[in-house]
């Protein structure tokens, strides 16, 4: 015998719900656990307590019409997915129609109900439902393997574009379990004594707690901002949209914030020379271009000396050159850091993705410019972008 399901008998008449009570009791194939209930007050009262799986419902009670409780199993318990089978005492097909419009499964003419055709008109619903129900779960689950495929062709597409799929997809695994581990165990601490120890510690030292959480959060929403950018790029959807740029607010709005990076131990230089009037570019490339090259200089600084940014200006190019004096950079390995996920044997446990110049150049060419660097161990890093006035992209 299968296992039990519960039935609820939404009936007035005493004795109808005795008779079907008995009829399916006797069901050979099926056991049920039986609830009854001789109102629609009672019966919308079991159905949020109880979850049924199959319903026998009157059509004419006392308070309301079956198909009134219908649309209160609907708006009032909006997570029932209960069969329901619809019982009359006369046969009715307008109200048939109606029932089945509103989601019974089945509709029986009390006077001509035996035992055996209520027990196959449950257990008939109940397999449906539970048909039904693999059915659905099917078709999500089909829905998100197709998702997820379409999501795995595409960055497949890219990366075999680059030769490069299986070292591509391992390097991201790794950079973000790497890189995510330690931000990620200095905020939990951080989280963690504030919340143990949080009255007991001075207002001093509550903020230098939280400026660990802002700043290392920070950190792993710039590493998400990467790989989703260069996620962007590797699927050529990034586009070109240039528009005339005042080189100086620009700049020198992107300068304010990355001054707040500097530590009392940096010297930051800010020059412009020539023209740089009659830029046109994309602000939101131009940025990504420059907010990686600074922080670099500035990480790769890190125990300080000068920094500097020139702006330089020509008749049909402008140049921007960084400069910093921080630990530079290998020479034999110079000729690879554009790559993505490419990094100095000498970072130690400075924290970086290795995206930002990959992310830097792409955003050159699409201007139509250049990128060079030049670095020497232990002497700082130069970093060159020439950029046309008018691309010609």
């Amino acid at each position: 015998m299968s296992d039990t399901r519960t039935l609820l008998i939404i009936d007035d008449c005493a004795e109808d719900r005795r008779i079907y009570r008995r009829y399916l009791l006797k069901d050979p194939h099926q056991s049920y656990q039986i609830l009854e209930a001789d109102s629609a007050k009672d019966a919308l009262a079991l159905c949020q307590k109880i979850l049924c799986d199959v319903i026998l419902l009157d059509f004419n009670l006392p308070d309301m019409t079956g198909l009134e409780i219908l649309d209160h199993l609907t708006q009032q318990i909006s997570d029932t997915n209960a069969p329901v089978i619809m019982l009359t005492g006369q046969g009715d097909e307008a109200v048939a129609v109606q029932a089945m419009k509103k989601g019974v499964q089945d509709y029986l003419v009390k006077q001509h109900l035996k035992p055996d055709v209520l027990q196959l008109a449950v257990r008939n619903v109940i397999q449906h439902s539970q048909l039904q129900s693999v059915l659905t779960k099917t078709k999500e689950r089909q829905r998100l393997i197709i998702q997820q495929a379409e999501l795995l062709a595409q960055t497949q597409a890219a990366l075999i574009n680059e030769q490069k799929l299986n070292a591509f997809k391992s390097q991201i695994i790794a950079t973000v379990s790497y890189e995510y581990r330690t931000p990620l165990s200095s905020i939990l601490t951080a989280a963690s004594t504030l919340k143990q120890y949080g009255e007991k510690l001075d207002e001093c030292k509550q903020q230098k707690f939280l400026q660990i959480i802002e700043h290392k959060a920070r950190y792993m929403a710039k590493l998400v901002d990467d790989l989703l950018v260069f996620n962007q790029f590797e699927l050529n959807k990034a586009q070109f949209k240039p528009q005339p740029l005042n080189l100086y607010h620009f700049f020198s709005g992107l300068i304010e914030e990355q001054q707040e990076k500097l530590s009392d131990s940096h010297h930051f230089v800010y020059e412009i020379s020539g023209n740089y009037k009659g830029f046109w570019g994309d602000g939101r490339l131009l940025r990504q271009i420059f907010v990686n090259l600074m922080s670099n200089a500035i990480k790769f600084s890190p125990d300080g000396g000068s920094i500097q940014f020139h702006l330089i200006g020509g008749e049909s190019q402008v140049i921007f050159d960084i400069k910093d004096e921080g630990i530079g950079i290998p020479i034999r390995e110079q000729k690879n850091l554009f790559q993505p996920f490419c990094r100095g044997s000498n970072v130690d446990a400075i924290p970086g993705t290795g995206l930002g110049l990959a992310i830097a150049k792409i955003c050159v060419e699409l201007h139509g410019g250049d990128i060079t660097l030049e670095s020497q161990m232990g002497k700082g890093t130069r970093v060159i972008v020439t950029l046309p006035k008018r691309s010609s992209i």
